[in-house]
């Protein structure tokens, strides 16, 4: 890893990855790919997962780089992304790749109690 890299995301799912991977080598930006193990108490946090992909771009290819992977998530998973919803809670996960120092999934709670999962695409 070189002092100019910067990360761009990270995540746990290998789909997301590879789709993300292949728009940024369409795209002829260069990236590292490392690979991180999660410690067993903080898999939860990480929905059981044992390593997180880390991807890293070059700082003079971050902000292309951001902007290609912004328009292919508002392509790939809809202007407002995918979205989980619990009954009795709200809760949404958004599933994002550009989202520097971000986990590929940030969820945002309100409260409530944590029954029956719903999945609706907003």
């Amino acid at each position: 890893m070189d002092a100019n890299d910067v990360e761009l995301f990270s995540t746990t799912d290998i789909e997301s990855k590879t789709k993300a991977v292949s728009v940024l080598v369409r795209n002829r930006i260069s990236y590292l790919e490392r690979w991180e193990k999660i410690p067993l108490l903080r898999r939860r946090e990480y929905g059981g997962a044992r390593e997180l992909c880390v991807i890293y771009v070059n700082g003079n290819q971050y902000e292309k780089a951001k902007k290609i992977l912004d328009e292919f998530n508002e392509e790939y998973f809809g202007p407002a992304g995918k979205r989980r919803r619990r009954r009795g809670r709200k809760e949404d996960t958004a599933t994002s790749v550009a989202d520097p120092g971000q986990s590929m999934q940030e969820t945002v709670s309100s409260g409530g109690d944590d029954t029956d999962d719903e999945i609706d695409n907003i």
